[in-house]
């Protein structure tokens, strides 16, 4: 976790950035490590590109407090929407590309991997985010 006075400056710093780039970036992170995690989870439990962890359930990614110049883009290209309890959700959906080999599946632990990643690369910004999920 990054001490408050750090987030306030990246944030500060990042307002300045194209915003798409930092989409782009935390969207990059998510992938790499869905497929870091399943190349993992197949040399541990000797599966193949089509097997996955079973358990199944949801993900997303909560922004908090939903304000600023990244969620005004989020909203402006139809990204997310209001969390449960305040905040600014982003579904596993709205990260993984729709060509990834993953984006329909239905395992829990691969969204998991996708919003943890997507959650900390937004922290290197200096926004305020973490991932939740919850079984199906």
């Amino acid at each position: 976790m990054l001490k408050e006075e750090t987030r306030t400056f990246l944030k500060f710093n990042s307002e300045g950035l194209d915003q798409q780039d930092i989409f782009n970036d935390a969207k990059k992170s998510a992938v790499e490590a869905v497929d870091k995690f399943m190349n993992t989870w197949r040399e541990k439990t000797g599966g193949n590109e089509y097997d996955e962890p079973m358990y199944c359930g949801f993900a997303n990614v909560k922004i908090y407090p939903a304000r600023g110049k990244f969620i005004k883009f989020l909203k402006g290209i139809g990204i997310g929407d209001n969390g449960y309890n305040g905040g600014w959700r982003i579904s596993y959906y709205d990260i993984m590309p729709l060509d990834h080999p993953k984006r329909s599946t239905q395992s829990m632990d691969i969204k998991e991997e996708a919003c943890d990643a997507f959650a900390d690369a937004l922290e290197k910004y200096g926004i305020k985010s973490y991932m939740e999920s919850r079984a199906d």
